[in-house]
């Protein structure tokens, strides 16, 4: 077995420079007399560049780790655990929506592609198989057979899609030392290191990575695993073609290289082995960058300063995840058109929890209020000058019907429905606690108590039962108890509306 360094990036890995057309694929990863490269495998022209198929790519990858039994080391399985929760939210996947399919033909039939967005993932968590399969030397059929089985089992997490039915799930697989793996004619830990594929399951298109144990470093691990994860995100139905060695790159592929077939082409990992960058703590290997027309681990989003295309302008779907912090959201237009600014109307995330909560779009500001529709209660009234809500101070800064409160009470300020009777409508025409309502009935003209039949606390009569007099006592005490009666509905309804 070769020498294997710390830069070793995973697809899969051919011992002679020279490789027949047997042992290439799109996602090789070439070693050069038997050594690691020491430079990246760069395009030669502009049609060596990544072009578009027409197939699928994983709009948000969710990162389903799989020990291939309980040999794996679990420690180092938790590891790669941080790896994945780590990588799948940073940097490292922001820049990768150049490779976005949104609107985009495929090279050779010129038919539209799979209409996706690529952007960042999660991890999923570990799941642990029992592989019915013990045998020591596997193919790669028979690890999509254990897959197959152990997803009809649901002893595997069941493959999410993205809103437009394309699989996002991703099966990443390390296995314990000692079992052997072979791809066509190809063997694990002497001509691959690692390589990722596509099995159909219950008519979707499954993507899957396969990662031997052959006595990496973590830090190897993670430049491989992230290899791996970035070319199936941007060609994910690879493994439905790439045993073609006689026709051309067509679709399902993704983004691949031009090539004179498909088992030639190169994926955006190939073109950059043997290079690394650290994120977040964590080492990866570079990808080919279209836009940057190089290996990146990251694209920074211009800032008035750089210039494309050592950054890249940010896009909406940077808004809370590539732009962050103080200046969270993307403008999509005006004059820092592609930066990331504090807010825009369209992301108005970072004025949220501050007091000054709408976003003054032309100047990418927080500020208290644009419009009144902006203010309430205590400070209805948007101050224009200082564009802060401000209590009124006369009629016309209310709406109509609303009035001004300047009375000095407890609504003070406040834009209301009246202040006083006249300013009520013919029906409810009388201002109590500044709502217009409608009066109580007056008491009978004699002064007594209702008739029966009539319950003062109501909105309408009730049945007495009976016609026999409810009072017995003299005229003036049924006047009195008729106005306190009436005393209490107003008091009643005071309350109500204080409430």
């Amino acid at each position: 077995m070769p020498r294997l360094g710390p830069a070793l990036a995973g697809a899969v890995i051919c011992v002679s420079s020279v490789a027949s057309a047997a042992d290439h694929a799109p996602n090789v990863f070439r070693l050069e007399n038997g050594e690691l490269p020491t430079t990246p495998l760069k395009p030669f022209g502009p049609m060596d560049k990544l072009q578009y198929y027409g197939g699928r790519v994983i709009s948000n990858v969710k990162v389903v780790a799989v020990a291939w039994g309980s040999g794996v080391d679990s420690m180092y399985m938790g590891k790669l655990g941080g790896f994945y929760t780590t990588v799948t939210k940073s940097r490292f996947m922001d820049w990768m929506s150049e490779y976005d399919t949104l609107g985009k033909m495929g090279l050779v039939d010129n038919l539209l592609g799979s209409e996706q967005h690529i952007g960042r993932g999660s991890y999923v968590g570990l799941s642990t198989i029992t592989p019915i399969n013990q045998k020591k030397a596997i193919t790669d059929q028979e690890i999509q057979d254990e897959l197959i089985a152990q997803l009809k089992a649901n002893a595997l997490p069941q493959p999410s899609v993205d809103k437009g039915g394309n699989v996002d799930s991703i099966y990443m697989i390390d296995f314990p030392a000692g079992i052997s793996i072979s791809l066509v004619n190809i063997t694990s830990c002497n001509q691959f290191g690692a390589y990722h594929f596509t099995l159909t399951y219950n008519g979707m298109s499954v993507p899957y990575g396969v990662h031997p144990n052959c006595g990496y470093g973590f830090n190897t691990s993670t430049i491989i695993h992230s290899h791996e994860l970035a070319e199936a995100m941007t060609d994910m139905e690879v493994g439905l073609i790439e045993t073609n060695t006689v026709v051309k790159s067509a679709r399902p592929l993704a983004w691949v290289t031009v090539a004179p077939t498909a088992w030639e082409s190169a994926e955006n990992g190939d073109l950059c082995e043997g290079t690394s960058a650290t994120i977040d703590g964590y080492v990866v290997q570079k990808i080919w960058s279209n836009f940057a027309n190089g290996c990146v681990a990251e694209i920074p989003i211009c800032d008035g300063v750089m210039k494309p295309p050592a950054c890249r302008p940010c896009n909406k779907y940077d808004s809370g995840n590539a732009c962050n912090g103080a200046n969270p959201a993307c403008a999509i237009g005006g004059a820092k058109q592609g930066q990331c600014v504090p807010c825009t109307t369209d992301y108005q995330d970072g004025c949220r929890e501050t007091l000054k909560p709408v976003c003054d779009d032309p100047n990418y500001t927080c500020v208290g209020c644009l419009t009144n529709k902006d203010c309430a209660g205590a400070s209805p009234v948007c101050d224009l000058a200082t564009k802060t809500c401000k209590p009124c101070s006369s009629d016309k800064d209310c709406a109509s019907p609303n009035v001004c409160d300047v009375s000095g009470d407890d609504f003070a300020g406040h834009c209301v429905r009246c202040n006083f009777d006249v300013q009520c409508g013919p029906g409810d025409n009388k201002c109590i606690d500044h709502s217009c309502v409608t009066p109580p009935p007056p008491p009978p003209p004699d002064g007594g108590f209702p008739e029966a039949g009539f319950d003062p606390g109501s909105e309408g009569p009730v049945t007495a039962g009976c016609g026999c007099s409810l009072i017995t006592s003299s005229t003036p005490a049924r006047g009195a108890i008729g106005a306190a009666v009436a005393l209490a509905f107003l008091i009643r309804r005071r309350r109500s509306r204080r409430e």
